[in-house]
């Protein structure tokens, strides 16, 4: 028995050279032309090392930068890209995605709301109430205005339930004001104390902030769940789930609008990624008679949502910048800039559509306003489903 051959080294020895110290090709240039690896080995001297990775460093920059210079003007990426110049520019998916991510990270730092602003204007509707009746006839007055709206759609409870969380948190407020609950010293939080009060003035249905009748009864995810006729069993589940969910998350934020927006923020980058291919699938119908095909249209969608992510994260900056400088003249220079920034966003989106397309100018008005309507309505249904999907996680 051969020890050396059944138990080779774990450092094999460098073959010989000229070959490729991966596949042992023979080397005609510094990448091997079978399997790419680079011809320097970077364990065999700390310079080369070091060279290799301020090599890649720059070398991926450089993309980067030369990727986002060129995004500036309108089309010139997707148009050079869809030529075959791809080797200078970063990926399209992966560009959208490092922007996304990046984009709202700063989002989620620069962004901040003080106080309770996602429930203020519930809270004004209980002020002029004197008693604790009162403040019962306006909640259950307006909790009946919620339950008409709804029209008795059960699916409809979890569209409409941060409304019903603020009609009932903010009636459990005015309900502590009332009764004199201190603020200190009670040994109960301010939320549980207001919940209490509520649950004595409405025989304890208010202290649920997150109420809604099914089948006459009390909504509970498992003894008297929502069930949705034609739906399967583990989607009434699901949906049960994120009622529980969203009634969990809607008593922890308290009327928080910082806590909401944060939610939001990160439930809408997933809900973007979703809406890319329905809006190459516009594309493609728009130019239903070019002999382009689906994925040249995800391309020209993913490089025109990656400029639309730098105008984000510019509005984001600027929002930031005026948040950490309080001054007049930082605040009116940052509302020009908004203003700015977002009426580039038509005119580079028309130009970019004009110049990766071509055609005349007109019927690609035309097709720019029938996309332009479209995605409207997609950005609101992406909007709806961040702000469901960021209280019900």
């Amino acid at each position: 028995m051969n020890p050396t051959r059944d138990n080779p080294p774990a450092v094999a020895a460098a073959p010989e050279h000229g070959s490729c110290e991966n596949c042992h090709a023979a080397l005609h240039g510094h990448y091997c032309h079978h399997c790419g690896q680079s011809a320097h080995n970077p364990l065999k001297h700390f310079g080369h090392a070091v060279e290799e990775v301020f090599e890649s460093f720059w070398h991926l920059d450089g993309r980067i930068f030369r990727t986002l210079r060129d995004l500036l003007v309108p089309g010139r990426v997707a148009v050079n890209f869809l030529k075959g110049h791809r080797v200078g520019y970063v990926q399209p998916l992966r560009l959208f995605v490092i922007l996304t991510l990046f984009t709202f990270f700063v989002g989620k730092l620069a962004l901040h709301t003080e106080g309770t602003g996602v429930f203020d204007q519930q809270a004004g509707l209980f002020a002029p109430a004197q008693t604790a009746d009162e403040v019962e006839r306006l909640r259950v007055a307006q909790v009946a205005e919620m339950e008409r709206v709804l029209g008795g759609s059960p699916g409809g409870t979890a569209s409409l339930a941060l409304t019903m969380t603020a009609i009932n948190t903010a009636a459990a407020r005015r309900l502590a004001e009332l009764e004199g609950t201190p603020r200190a010293g009670a040994g109960d939080s301010a939320v549980a104390r207001a919940g209490k009060a509520a649950a004595r003035a409405s025989e304890g249905r208010t202290g649920q902030l997150f109420s809604h009748d099914v089948n006459g009864k009390p909504w509970d995810p498992q003894t008297n769940p929502v069930v949705l006729a034609g739906w399967p069993q583990f989607a009434n589940r699901w949906l049960n789930q994120r009622m529980e969910n969203t009634r969990a998350n809607l008593e922890r934020m308290d009327g928080n609008a910082d806590l909401f927006l944060q939610a939001v923020l990160t439930a809408l980058p997933g809900a973007l990624f979703l809406l890319m291919p329905v809006f190459a699938l516009v594309l493609r119908v728009a130019y239903l008679r070019r002999p382009t095909g689906y994925l040249e249209h995800l391309v020209v969608a993913l490089y025109s949502h990656s400029w639309l992510m730098l105008v984000l994260l510019a509005t984001f900056a600027v929002a930031g910048i005026g948040g950490a400088i309080d001054s007049p003249v930082v605040g009116t220079l940052g509302d020009w800039l908004y203003v700015l920034l977002w009426l580039a966003v038509p005119v580079y989106l028309f130009w970019m559509q004009q110049r990766v397309y071509g055609g005349n100018p007109v019927l690609t008005m035309l097709r720019y306003l029938f996309i332009g309507g479209v995605y409207l309505f997609l950005v609101i249904a992406v909007v709806m489903y961040a702000v469901l999907a960021g209280v019900s996680a």
